[in-house]
């Protein structure tokens, strides 16, 4: 074998490898790309459904769960599904929590309803900002996973809002710390 085809085989070889490689290398990006745009929806997901969670706070009348908290939640558990497998846990608990503020306040809405005085008497405020604090350690935990599952700045993260109580006596919002929580 003359040593020009030698150097030319191994030259082909050479060449075919780092093709290879670009193309691995291309699709792991790619993939990285549409995981981190995946991770910015369902983070969007998310804070739609704690908006919609923290109106219900002040709401006079509690209507059941709207089609913009279901279609919320079911756009986070389709995103969790399909690209965030690690999520299953988080996500199964902040369903449950949802079902209970449902739950809590649908029996509030309907006390409310019957028995004004008694219902004040419940401390439904009190009540309803335990469920939040435990709906906000969940969305933390599924904010900072997903700030490492998808590559997502601190930037992109958006804490979840909820109106401080009358007895503050200011209409500004304030945003629970991991300390408060």
């Amino acid at each position: 074998m003359p040593n020009w085809l030698y150097f030319t085989l191994w030259l082909l070889l050479a060449l075919l490898l780092a093709a290879f490689a670009s193309a691995a290398i291309a699709k792991h990006l790619k993939h990285k790309a549409v995981r981190r745009e995946q991770a910015l929806l369902m983070l969007d997901a998310l804070e739609r459904y704690s908006e919609w969670v923290a109106a219900q706070r002040y709401a006079p009348i509690f209507e059941g769960e709207s089609n913009e908290a279901a279609d919320a939640l079911d756009e986070a558990s389709t995103l969790r599904m399909g690209w965030f497998p690690e999520l299953a846990l988080d996500m199964a608990h902040l369903l449950a929590i949802h079902a209970r503020l449902l739950t809590f306040l649908s029996i509030q809405h309907g006390l409310r309803q019957r028995d004004p005085d008694a219902w004040i008497e419940t401390d439904h405020d009190g009540r309803f900002l335990a469920l939040w604090r435990q709906l906000h350690m969940v969305m933390q935990r599924l904010q900072k996973k997903l700030l490492y599952l998808g590559t997502v700045s601190p930037e992109a993260l958006a804490m979840p809002v909820l109106p401080q109580s009358p007895a503050a006596g200011s209409s500004k919002t304030t945003q629970f710390t991991e300390a408060e929580a």
